[in-house]
């Protein structure tokens, strides 16, 4: 059965929250020096492999490919195939997941391809990921902790977002620390996504110091995620002027413009 996160949030909350995910600081780019060097195995290594290509209109993209006849004989932690970066990303790290529009169809079922995080001290473990399958409905899922109301755990939990997934297309998740509310927030193409509360310790990190991309392997689908750190953001009209929003992916000065104003993404 589906949980729904309900909650209400006002609409300026929601315009500060995107406001702030625009600032957040780009990731090295995934050239394979980086892929190489600076990024390790998480659970088990992409039975296809890690590779810095071009792709979808941009460079040094990872592409972490999954072979179903390769899967793990280690038992189903192993299942998740991925790599993961240490190092101190702030309070807020965002990249690029290319969906292709066959993931629609549950006939690639059942996949479970994400962007996971951890802070320092260790206090959740954030989640953003896209899903499908036969009783999944296909699009961007959050993952959060229940609490009872003594506030002792009781389960963790995938709750489908309301954003819509651009398929065929580049989309950004972007997952930040939230001191306010001593919680992580989730943004997805520029949009709230919802919160998670902490599990561990009294407040949240001081900062996001792991990054993993994880990759579900069924144990019968190949498939290939591309992943790209992002394209960087203007930060006042004046990045857009002279043609300034060609090199922010904009298709024209006003959606540059927008995007500086008010936080939403039209790229």
């Amino acid at each position: 059965m589906k949980k729904t996160k309900i909650t209400i949030i006002s609409a300026f909350f929601i315009f500060a929250l995107v406001l702030t995910a625009s600032a957040a600081t780009l990731l090295n780019p995934f050239t394979q020096s980086e892929l190489d060097n600076n990024w390790v195995t998480d659970r088990q290594f992409p039975s296809g492999g890690v590779e810095s290509v071009s792709f979808a209109g941009r460079d040094n993209v990872a592409a972490i490919g999954v072979i179903g006849a390769e899967q793990s004989e280690a038992g189903s932690f192993y299942y998740y195939e991925g790599i993961k970066k240490i190092d101190n990303f702030g309070s807020e790290v965002s990249l690029d997941l290319y969906v292709p529009e066959e993931w629609e169809n549950a006939e690639t079922s059942p996949l479970n391809i994400g962007m996971w995080a951890s802070d320092s001290p260790l206090t959740a473990y954030p989640i953003i990921v896209f899903r499908n399958g036969e009783e999944v409905e296909a699009g961007f899922y959050t993952y959060r902790y229940i609490f009872d109301n003594e506030g002792d755990f009781v389960e963790a939990v995938y709750d489908k977002s309301d954003v819509e997934v651009k398929y065929g297309d580049w989309n950004t998740l972007t997952i930040s620390l939230n001191e306010d509310n001593n919680s992580f927030d989730y943004m997805i193409n520029g949009e709230f996504a919802g919160q998670m509360d902490k599990i561990f310790g009294e407040d949240i990190g001081d900062f996001i110091e792991q990054v993993y991309l994880n990759h579900y392997n069924n144990g019968e689908l190949d498939y290939t995620a591309h992943w790209h750190v992002g394209i960087p953001n203007p930060e006042a009209k004046d990045d857009c002027k002279k043609d300034g929003w060609m090199e922010y992916g904009f298709e024209n000065q006003g959606q540059c413009i927008k995007f500086v104003e008010t936080g939403k993404d039209s790229r």
